[in-house]
């Protein structure tokens, strides 16, 4: 991820919560915290531990301030009832693909989202 973002030269900084219960508090401090780090994307896992991607979507949305931040489900499920639950749950969807080149292309889509959010 981080050398996609580095290869598009895009202005973002990686923060990791190694399971979905610690990105869940990650969210809860910037709610409730104006001085803790908040974020403006998040690229969302579906398998995590202790909380899966889902229910950490499904918390974000449910924040009055996380709302509308931008999701990205990033997963090597291809699964048609997991890409709906992510579209109704207004996130887009990037599957992981076997190769590492086709891989890094998620940058260009996380160039996308920034150039929507800047409009």
């Amino acid at each position: 991820m981080r050398e996609a973002i580095r290869q598009e030269d895009l202005p973002l900084e990686v923060h990791m919560a190694s399971d979905g219960k610690l990105a869940i508090d990650f969210l809860v401090r910037a709610e409730i915290d104006d001085s803790a780090l908040c974020p403006h994307i998040l690229l969302l896992d579906l398998n995590l531990p202790k909380v899966d991607g889902f229910e950490v979507l499904r918390r974000v949305r449910a924040s009055e301030k996380h709302k509308n931040l931008r999701v990205v489900v990033v997963t090597s499920s291809d699964s048609p009832a997991d890409r709906k639950e992510a579209a109704r749950l207004m996130a887009r969807y990037f599957r992981k693909p076997a190769n590492y080149d086709e891989y890094l292309k998620i940058g260009v889509l996380l160039r996308e989202i920034l150039e929507e959010i800047d409009a």
